[in-house]
């Protein structure tokens, strides 16, 4: 094994050279005659080996030279006793036994004492045991020694004692270095030339010595041959070992996890070679007595070995077990980012692991003495000792957990998880045991996600979860009679357009303003919240009652009324405020419900108001959701119907077309306003069966009005209907199926529901425009930042809203906005249409101004599609025209 070990093994050139250089003297040798100068050659021999132990010493400086030194001492006693030998032989003296043997003897000694002083330079965890290995193999080595050298001759009674001896002395002693340097080799795994080199070095001279003896017993041995070869062969190679690095390698400890394979089969071979030898010399006659009674005794040697060995391994074991979990325990307390804290029985620190300096900045040796309670803030301090009197209460055994706040080095606090256990009297740890486990982050986050399910994470003001929690903790405590709980519903007027116009990051900014205003008007024991979108509310607990809630919602008015600057833009939005008045036995949904009831009243009495709740509302509110209920059903049951405002060119005094009106007959309360129930359709959705319907029935009837010379109608469109990705089809098919041109077909969009739709309206008008329908803007001038959307949008007609209107016919001052107006449309190049014309002076201010085309009371009242259908065609002065009903 140790020669095709070698053979895969990468040596150095010095190494190559040694050996091949043995080998060409060695066949030198037995080339030659026997003679003076033969036995010279193999005198010179070790002589080279010699200096390659001093080089490679000398090169490789290991930490331990005396056992090389001690091989080359070897080396030149080896040179001294062939030169002895030689010297005798020659002379016709005898050579054995002679001083030749005695030199050869203590060589091989030499050999075993520089493998002795090698096998200890290994690490401390070497197997103390693994000596017993070397004994088997050595025991193993020697019995074979016995019965190829001394079991021929023990029998034979004219040999003298002193031959015998001195033919088994080198061999045997040969026998365990060869043990000892196997053994340095397996520690190695045999993947170590060094090692390998000495063991195959002392082999080939172990076979040397035995052969030899062989030969001077029968009187055989001279000069020249193979066997004296050897002699040349074995130092030679052993000294190549030390020209390898690997020479001042320390040995691999020779450890129990993971013995390689070779060392069990060879350890193996050696414990049952002794047994082998007994069994075969006892069912046969071969060997003398003396013979079975040394194979009994090396059997027996290498049993109790064995026995040895096998108990030396189990308390190895048990000692690497008990020591790496030691250690493993020991490292993971010095590397775990836990406080490991061991306390006496009076409190005192006795050890701290290094996480009291990772974790909170203090040095462990600084505490050592001190109560372990005073790392537990001042807060904590009491709650930390009632756990440590309970701990000792429970005795040997027993553990405590809690949380407690430690002080940092640098005063900051540290949230802890402590595990507290008491181990006094133990045998391992004598002491109370505390581990401090930081869980500050964990509690943060507990923390925040706490906050965030009862916070709007935008404003940071109370949820509606928290809001109505907080409302239902009010109303128990609360006593309506004397201090009753009052809430606002606080909801921004036209917030949408901010966000269509700006973008939503503008708006959340804006947002984050408002609430901040809000918080600001409220008290100490208020609660303001967010209840969704632009929605706001804010619970008031402080005495004050309805005189202080307007108080906070005139204040907050007045603050929402004071600019934002944001986007290069200054944003004020108003809002709408409703004030309910919890009354007894009120309930938190029925409170806000009134709430937002007052806030809507307030929106419709023109938004920027401040309505109290009052039960009369709640009326309207219950009128509101019959009105919805009666409204779906008014189309199938014929309510509905289309009425028509003739729209006149105030140049021609020709009526052009007419705009599209929608009333709603209620078989029980008459004919209901537009202004009550659109919004009530707008709000319920039915917007979208109502506003199908009014398309459908004014294309049917301007169809009819072709008859009288082409003539246009204008359909209002809702902001429901422009969302709706079917609207241009729906057109398109309404157009076709009734076969009115396009450019006949007028759609008013409110300039409000523009600005709050403009992502999707801007695509939609766009597309109606390509199918050739004209789009209005109707109630032009009352929405956000409106003059900038006639250059965005594709844009025919502006009706110019009845308010501005109002205006004229007086001061030319008040005029001024209408004719801007007008100047604008103008430069524009699209269609003005004056909305609400009532008076004459009106009516000639836009004929002066040049608006195109106007409509009114003043020029006519809405009318049936019959009489319009009679109208149509006239060619009269626009001043004298009279269309009233």
């Amino acid at each position: 094994m140790a020669i095709k070990t070698l053979a895969s093994l990468r040596l150095t050139r010095p190494t190559t050279a040694l050996v091949a250089a043995a080998a060409v003297l060695a066949a030198a040798y037995v080339v030659l005659p026997a003679s003076i100068g033969a036995e010279g050659l193999r005198a010179v021999g070790p002589i080279p080996a010699v200096g390659g132990v001093l080089l490679g010493v000398a090169k490789y400086q290991p930490k331990r030279s005396l056992g090389w030194m001690l091989m080359a001492t070897g080396f030149a006693l080896q040179t001294a006793a062939v030169l002895v030998y030689a010297n005798r032989h020659f002379a016709g003296e005898d050579t054995f036994p002679s001083i030749a043997d005695m030199l050869r003897l203590l060589a091989v000694l030499l050999y075993v004492g520089a493998l002795l002083v090698m096998a200890q330079d290994s690490r401390s965890d070497d197997d103390p045991f693994g000596a017993i290995e070397t004994a088997i193999v050595a025991v193993a080595a020697g019995i074979g020694v016995w019965l190829l050298v001394i079991e021929p001759y023990v029998a034979e009674r004219e040999l003298p004692f002193g031959d015998k001896v001195w033919a088994t002395a080198v061999p045997l002693v040969g026998a365990f270095a060869v043990a000892v340097s196997f053994r340095m080799a397996t520690q190695n795994r045999f993947r170590v030339p060094s090692p390998i080199l000495v063991a195959l070095g002392l082999t080939l001279v172990l076979i040397a010595d035995t052969l030899r003896s062989i030969s001077e017993l029968r009187g055989a041995f001279g000069p020249g041959g193979v066997i004296a070869s050897l002699t040349i062969v074995g130092p030679m190679v052993m000294a190549a070992g030390a020209l390898e690095p690997t020479m001042a390698r320390r040995n691999r400890p020779n450890t129990v996890e993971s013995p390689g394979l070779g060392r069990i089969v060879g350890l193996s071979v050696a414990a049952l070679t002794p047994l082998t030898v007994l069994f075969i010399l006892t069912i046969t006659d071969l060997g003398s007595r003396t013979t079975r009674i040394v194979a009994a005794a090396c059997a027996l040697a290498v049993v109790v070995l064995a026995l040895a060995r096998m108990w030396g391994l189990v308390a190895t074991v048990r000692s690497l077990t008990e020591r790496r979990g030691q250690d493993r325990l020991a490292a993971m307390v010095e590397h775990s980012s836990d406080v490991v804290i061991l306390v006496d029985d009076i409190g005192d620190i006795r050890y701290a692991s290094p996480g009291l300096s990772s974790t909170l900045g203090h040095r462990g040796s600084d505490w050592i003495g001190r109560p372990v309670i005073d790392l537990v803030v001042n807060d904590d301090r009491d709650a930390a000792e009632q756990q440590l009197d309970q701990l000792m209460e429970l005795g040997p055994g027993g553990t405590v957990k809690f949380e407690a706040s430690l002080v940092r080095v640098d005063g900051q606090r540290r949230r802890m998880e402590a595990t507290i256990a008491n181990l006094i009297g133990g045998v391992a740890v004598d002491g109370i045991v505390a581990t401090f486990r930081d869980v500050t982050e964990q509690r943060d986050l507990e923390n925040q996600l706490s906050h965030r399910a009862f916070h709007d994470e935008l404003t940071g003001l109370a949820n509606r979860a928290l809001f109505l929690d907080r409302m239902d903790h009010a109303l128990r405590i609360a006593r309506a009679d004397t201090d009753p709980v009052v809430v606002l519903f606080v909801d921004l007027d036209d917030f949408k357009s901010v966000n269509d116009a700006l973008g939503h990051a503008v708006g959340d900014q804006l947002l984050r303003h408002i609430a901040d205003r809000i918080r600001a008007v409220s008290g100490s024991g208020d609660t303001p919240a967010r209840l969704g979108g632009d929605e706001f509310a804010l619970l008031l607990e402080d005495r004050g009652g309805v005189d202080r809630a307007l108080d906070v919602a005139e204040t907050l008015l007045d603050m929402l009324r004071e600019p934002v600057s944001l986007a290069g833009y200054d944003l004020a939005v108003l809002a709408s405020v409703g004030v309910a008045v919890a009354t007894s036995g009120m309930t938190t949904s029925s409170l806000l419900r009134d709430a937002d009831i007052a806030m809507y009243e307030a929106k419709r009495a023109g938004k920027g108001q401040i309505k109290i709740f009052d039960p009369a509302m709640r009326l309207s509110a219950t009128k509101h959701l019959e009105f919805r209920s009666e409204l779906g059903n008014a189309i199938e049951q014929g309510q509905l119907r289309l009425v028509f405002q003739p729209q006149v060119n105030l140049r021609s005094g020709e009526v052009i077309g007419a705009e599209a009106l929608v009333r709603w007959r209620h078989p029980e309360r008459g004919d209901v306003s537009p202004v009550e129930f659109i919004p009530i359709a707008e709000r319920s959705g039915l917007i979208m069966h109502i506003g199908a319907w009014v398309l459908d029935e004014s294309l049917r009837h301007a169809t009819a009005w072709q008859r009288s010379g082409p003539r246009e109608i204008s359909v209002n469109v809702s902001a429901a209907q422009l969302r709706n990705p079917d609207f241009v089809e729906q057109v398109r098919t309404a157009l076709t199926e009734h076969g009115l041109p396009p450019k006949q077909l007028t759609l008013e969009v409110t300039e409000t529901v523009i600005v709050n739709e403009i992502e999707a309206a801007s695509g939609i008008l766009a597309d109606l425009r390509s199918l050739g329908v004209k789009i209005a803007i109707d109630d032009f001038g009352t929405g956000y930042c409106s003059l900038s959307y006639l250059q965005r949008f594709p844009v025919d007609i502006v009706k110019i809203d009845k308010q501005f209107i109002d205006e004229l016919g007086g001061d030319r001052k008040k005029s001024s906005l209408a004719q801007m107006i007008l100047q604008l449309t103008a430069s524009l190049e699209v269609v003005s249409v004056a909305e609400g014309i009532e008076l004459p002076e009106q009516l000639a201010d836009l004929r002066r101004m040049g608006c195109d085309v106007g409509q009114g009371f003043l020029l006519s009242r809405p009318l049936e599609s019959h009489v319009i259908r009679q109208r149509l065609g006239l060619d009269v002065p626009a001043d004298q025209l009279d269309m009233a009903r």
